[in-house]
């Protein structure tokens, strides 16, 4: 405590030392802070203005960030927002803001990309394009955008031209990709596994002839270990199976490895990465103008897998007239996507980490030679029999990620343009019309080929998958703003209407019998195994108003309304009521603290309003347009008719969801501006959730039917925390972080869940409960006598009729229970530091989580009991043998298959802290540059997603929102890039 107290005393020293430089340097920037321009909603405002929660980052928070998609890059940076990434090159991933928004319905905010709403991946904009992100998590910012704010918003901001004259920018930077954390422990060593398997085998006769009654077989356990190995067919050693492992259980050590391939070697290998991009701005009086070109080829470190996007963007700000003034946005982007990753044993990660270390990637022949075909190219080992001495694999038979990932291809190509209109016309002084125009193009080729030399795929002669999808979106906008200021009041009045309309159609075949191996062209093959088309269109209609008043800089009102219509529901339940109420109070202009020197910035602000939600996921994540609508299927029975079948069943009576949301907080400046400190109170109450329905039996067959079903609330605080601790000329040293903690709970269910609630996979949805609440057989550890698994058993005694809880070995007669163990952290956020000393600049950013649970599904795979002979943890060392009757893990043998069922044994702490990214760079001094003919040239390293402490090596807990390890999804990427900025 004592050191503590040293370091807070010495930090205060240094804020206190330093208050006596540049106060003329502190007073400007306490005025540029309270003159900060924020986009919001249908326009910017002054942040002292904003009576909502609204945080901003902006270019010099983003330029440091390398990735195919920017959102990937802002974990940790926003106060409330979750960022559930993957490491596939330029995926989308998964943002939540402040808590859980739905059950069934989406949880994800909107995006609007220039003032009009986005609907497509924000892999299509690179960072360098971007002049700021915004992120509206109130009622009072986002009611405006009604039906699709409930979640949030996310407003993205690209650049425009601004000072005058002409000014380039290039930035180019080139680096490498590689696997962010290590995979999980397993045997890498053949002999560590027939080791291993061996003892499996070995140790379930031992357990067997424990059990009561057991009869011996007349093999001895070290025979039964001989005979399980004889069953794996690959031997890589000089010695048969028989001589391999002694009576001593020893390995023999004369046995020569023949041969021996590493997998995780050949799939997961270190990436090029490069970039390029050039932004452009000329402008004059009448014309400001940015034009960019950007290059990204981004490849991933499993192989095969990766990003390439080429994109050109212009735009335009013209002032036709003096009252006249139109706005342009026009992009186009190519980009095509490479992915490694699929479901089933095929996948590469799942494969690496589960294949037993002794099967072979590349095939040999009986003296365990590498083959060739006739042109020369290795051939690939598929465990069906062609390998040495005929051996198959009684693991994945057919399947080789390494080959599979030279020939096959999965692949989506994407061609968008997005163009965005505006026309502004000063009708009066302050009476404005303003009308948006929003276009949004996107054709998208996917392409799934299996080749047919080897794989599945081979055994149907190769297989080809093509689809096109064709997506547009159309919003319109008309706004009218009135701006008046009467004395020491301000109006600002803002009446609209918005239609946004999205089509979208598409078709998909699939032919297999190919007869070139290299040609990806339907002609290609001959036989058709399927052709689908469907498509689906939407809109969404909303009329809207806004007020904003303040009161001499001091007192501040913004209210708020929206009616919208949405084509998901039906004519009566479609139409909606929006609305959002904030005041806010700037306490440091008032005389009591106006010449305060401490104080020298304070802001009281609440807010509260209701928005609503209609995108409605049927699976997940694939979203359902016609929510009242029954919709059916067309199937051929055999006989080349057509029969319709009911795929899901609509309900008319469905209505929105709705979220109300509550905020209360404060912003505080200290000390010229050097701590500053923001503070927020939300509650999120979601009625009328939205989820599947019990059907009863005579609606067998309909695939769902979907109705507003209970309530939820997400109740919370989050924190963002600014404190400059050195601050001159030349020398700057600030530190941050932010924190945000909530907790979702459900309030109400159907009457006839109440009980009993709702089980969704490993959780429960219970009232009191929370949407990410484990439920699970209770672990009631391990059986010294033998190694059983144990879990708990609660039942009513038929003597006593008093439930009862007793221990049990049989998996089936466990109970499953109410853990109250959740998915959802007690507290997460970032932290980070920004140095800078003369041309010398570092940035250091972290992020962290703490206080929930994980379920590693991955880990409890790894103990698994049956004769396929996968890989093991070696963690195997903890498990329960004769010679270690005190082990905390069960007994893993080849024929016990509940020993690793589901329960709390493999419930996991899920905090983490990650070193998200670093940046040094240096600012050549302005006469190098210039004799160089630049304006200013800087050179830096950065890296991204460089470290990770967490519980265990291989869980990573930032890759799922759920919490449950996911055994196919591609892990986390790092990246370290060498990079160079040049300006004219």
């Amino acid at each position: 405590m004592r050191r503590k107290q040293c370091k807070i005393g010495a930090l205060a020293m240094i804020l206190f030392a330093e208050f006596g430089f540049a106060q003329k340097k502190d007073s400007l920037s306490k005025e540029h802070s309270i003159q900060e321009v924020v986009v919001v909603a249908f326009g910017k405002q002054k942040k002292e203005e904003i009576t909502g929660s609204v945080q901003s980052l902006k270019t010099k928070d983003l330029a440091n960030l390398q990735n195919g998609n920017i959102l990937q890059g802002i974990g940790g940076k926003v106060a409330g927002v979750q960022v559930i990434s993957s490491g596939q090159p330029g995926s989308q991933p998964t943002i939540r803001m402040r808590g859980i928004g739905s059950i069934n319905a989406s949880s994800d905010p909107l995006i609007v990309l220039d003032g009009i709403p986005y609907n497509g991946n924000l892999n299509s904009i690179p960072g360098t394009d971007i002049e700021s992100i915004s992120f509206l998590e109130d009622a009072s910012s986002n009611a405006l955008y009604g039906s699709r704010g409930a979640n949030g918003v996310i407003i993205v901001n690209t650049k425009r031209g601004k000072s005058k004259g002409l000014h380039i920018e290039a930035d180019v930077k080139t680096g490498v990709n590689f696997r962010s954390i290590q995979d999980y422990s397993v045997y890498s060593s053949p002999q560590d596994y027939y080791t291993a398997y061996y003892n499996r085998a070995r140790i379930g006769e031992v357990a067997r002839l424990k059990q009561p009654g057991a009869v011996s077989s007349g093999t001895s356990p070290h025979d039964v270990g001989i005979t399980a190995l004889n069953k794996l067919g690959y031997n890589a050693y000089s010695v048969p199976f028989a001589k391999m492992i002694g009576q001593d259980g020893v390995f023999n050590p004369e046995a020569k490895l023949l041969y021996q391939d590493n997998w995780k070697k050949l799939l997961f290998k270190p990436g090029f990465r490069r970039e390029a991009s050039v932004g452009i701005t000329a402008n004059s009086d009448q014309v400001k103008s940015y034009t960019s070109l950007n290059y990204l080829d981004d490849e991933g470190y499993l192989i095969a897998s990766g990003f390439e996007r080429f994109g050109i963007r212009s735009n335009l700000d013209y002032a036709i007239t003096p009252k006249l003034k139109l706005t342009s946005s026009v992009s186009y982007t190519y980009s095509k996507q490479d992915f490694g990753e699929s479901g089933g044993f095929s996948n590469p990660f799942q494969f690496a980490r589960n294949i037993a270390p002794f099967y072979p990637v590349f095939l040999r022949d009986d003296n365990f030679q590498l083959l060739y075909d006739t042109t020369g190219q290795i051939l690939y080992d598929y465990g069906d029999g062609q390998g040495p001495n005929g051996a198959t694999r009684s693991y994945a038979v057919f399947e080789n990620p390494v080959g599979n990932l030279q020939y096959d291809k999965s692949q989506t190509v994407n061609n968008i343009t997005n163009i965005n209109l505006g026309l502004n016309y000063e009708i009066i002084k302050g009476l404005d019309f303003t009308y948006n125009f929003g276009g949004y193009l996107e054709n998208t080729k996917n392409l799934q080929f299996g080749n047919t030399l080897g794989g599945t795929s081979s055994s149907v002669g190769g297989n080809l998958n093509m689809g096109s999808i064709f997506k547009y979106t159309l919003n319109h906008q008309q706004l009218l703003t009135y701006q008046k200021k009467l004395g020491n009041h301000s109006f600002n009045i803002l009446a609209g209407h918005e239609l946004n309309k999205i089509k979208n159609d598409g078709f998909s075949g699939s032919k297999q019998q190919l007869l070139l191996p290299n040609s990806l062209s339907f002609d290609n093959a001959v036989r058709i195994t399927d052709l689908s088309g469907n498509g689906y269109e939407y809109a969404v209609e909303g009329y809207f108003t806004r007020l904003l008043y303040n009161y001499d800089g001091k007192y501040f009102f913004n209210a708020n309304i929206r009616r919208d219509g949405s084509s998901v529901f039906s004519p009566e339940s479609r139409w909606g009521n929006f609305y959002g109420l904030g005041v806010a109070w700037n306490v440091a202009k008032e005389d009591f603290l106006k010449d305060n020197t401490v104080i020298n910035s304070l802001r009281l602000k609440a807010s509260y309003g209701q928005q609503g939600n209609d995108n409605i996921l049927l699976d997940g994540s694939t979203r359902d347009y016609y929510a009242y609508q029954d919709i059916y299927g067309i199937n051929n029975f055999g006989d080349d008719k057509p029969v319709l079948s009911l795929k899901k069943q609509g309900n008319k009576d469905l209505k929105w969801e709705t979220s109300k949301n509550l905020n209360a907080g404060f912003e505080i400046a200290l000390f010229q501006n050097r701590i500053n400190l923001n503070a927020d109170y939300f509650e999120r109450k979601v009625s009328d959730m939205i989820y599947a329905l019990p059907l009863p039996p005579s609606n067998a067959g309909s695939f769902v039917k979907y109705g507003n079903i209970g309530d939820m609330i997400n109740k919370g605080v989050q924190a963002n925390l600014n404190v400059e601790i050195l601050r001159a000329d030349q020398f700057k040293w600030n530190v941050y972080g932010n924190a945000t903690h909530y907790k979702n709970e459900i309030t109400r269910l159907p009457a006839e869940q109440r009980s009993t609630g709702l089980v969704s996979g490993l959780f429960i949805l219970s009232e009191g409960g929370d949407r990410y609440t484990y439920y699970l057989k209770k672990f009631a550890g391990v059986n010294p006598e033998n190694g059983d698994a144990q879990w708990y058993r609660t039942a009513v005694n038929p003597d006593t009729q008093k439930e009862e809880t007793t221990i049990t070995a049989n998996y089936k007669e466990a109970t499953d229970y109410n853990t109250g163990k959740s998915a959802i952290p007690k507290v997460y956020g970032g932290f980070g530091t920004d140095f800078t000393y003369k041309g010398i600049s570092l940035a250091v950013n972290f992020a962290y989580q703490f206080g929930g649970y994980g379920y590693d599904d991955i880990y409890r795979s790894l103990f698994h009991s049956d004769t396929y002979a996968s890989n093991y943890s070696t963690d195997l060392s903890k498990t329960w043998t004769p010679e270690n009757p005190n082990a905390e893990l069960p007994r893993v043998d080849l024929t016990s298959t509940n020993q690793n069922g589901h329960s709390t044994l493999y419930l996991i702490k899920s905090d983490y802290i990650s070193l998200q990214d670093v940046t040094l760079s240096y600012q050549l001094p302005d006469g190098f540059a210039q004799q160089a003919g630049l304006s200013g040239l800087k050179v830096y390293v950065t890296g991204n997603n460089l470290y990770l402490w967490s519980k265990r090596k291989g869980y990573d807990p930032r890759a799922s929102l759920t919490g449950v390890s996911d055994p196919y999804k591609y892990s986390l990427l790092s990246s370290v890039s060498l990079g160079f900025k040049f300006n004219f």
